[in-house]
């Protein structure tokens, strides 16, 4: 961050991105995607306190440039590279968030950036940030995910992305807010997008998905059921999260193949759910 000669910030973006927990859970032959979270947050904030200092020096550096350019909106790689390793710098910023003075100095930084966003980019990562805080962080939460929904106007792009980033968030009751969320006016099984940036993205948030006491598997193995009475090609996909029960541990994979065994039980069942269901079973 500190050199001057490195001018490509894609790659400095690349270099400094913390491997996904998808990517280190392939590197674990038995998944625990509950203290994988915590590991990884673990390292990742141990390395934004310690060169907190210098993040944030680079990331006021790149707004500072970003500003003077009028908030155009530029798609040549010197633009893209410098909103990639900005929002790459922010995430390590909102990481930091343990005190009250912290949460709040995370959400008004996450905030500022939103507010700001002349693109999608900026706004998904400044909102994503947000998503997840609490605390002294949390009405600037709500806050920012009224404003995107306010602000879409009905777009079913951009509300796809509204319910997405919700559903992806690192809160103690997200399972609780996705459930609302399947109440809501603009969300409908009938429609595969709005499923999919729901219901399937739940299923990739790994720690609340894989809760121990088994809910956010009950959850995904409810509204697969529900969901192949109208569409069993979407139903058959989202059902893909819970078949690979043989990698966790022993209390998690029974439960995940108790929700296959309920499924593969229903009467009636459509070919599609049957063929995945029954193929996961074995």
């Amino acid at each position: 961050l500190t050199s001057e000669n490195m001018s490509d910030y894609s790659i400095q973006a690349y270099a400094l991105t913390p491997p996904t927990e998808s990517t280190l859970a392939e590197e674990l032959d038995v998944v625990d995607p509950v203290a994988l979270r915590q590991a990884r947050g673990s390292v990742k904030k141990a390395i934004a306190r310690k060169f907190q200092t210098e993040i944030r020096a680079k990331y006021d550096e790149l707004t500072a440039a970003m500003e003077a350019e009028s908030g155009e909106f530029k798609v040549d790689a010197t633009s893209v590279g410098r909103r990639r390793l900005r929002n790459v710098l922010l995430d390590y910023l909102c990481s930091i968030k343990e005190t009250a003075e912290e949460q709040k100095a995370a959400a008004e930084l996450a905030t500022a950036q939103y507010n700001a966003a002349t693109g999608m980019t900026d706004k998904i990562a400044a909102l994503a940030a947000l998503s997840s805080m609490d605390g002294e962080g949390a009405d600037a939460r709500d806050a920012a995910i009224q404003k995107f929904y306010d602000d879409a106007n009905g777009d079913a792009l951009v509300l796809d992305k509204w319910f997405a980033v919700q559903a992806t968030a690192d809160l103690p009751d997200v399972l609780d807010r996705v459930k609302a969320l399947t109440k809501h006016p603009d969300f409908t099984l009938s429609n595969p997008n709005r499923c999919r940036s729901l219901v399937s993205v739940f299923a990739t948030n790994a720690a609340p998905f894989h809760a121990e006491n088994g809910d956010g598997y009950s959850f995904v193995g409810g509204t697969v059921a529900e969901l192949d009475k109208i569409n069993p090609q979407i139903a058959s996909r989202v059902a893909g999260s819970l078949i690979q029960w043989k990698r966790y541990d022993e209390k998690r994979g029974q439960l995940m193949k108790g929700e296959l065994e309920k499924l593969v039980s229903m009467k009636p069942i459509s070919d599609n759910l049957f063929e995945v269901v029954s193929r996961g079973l074995k």
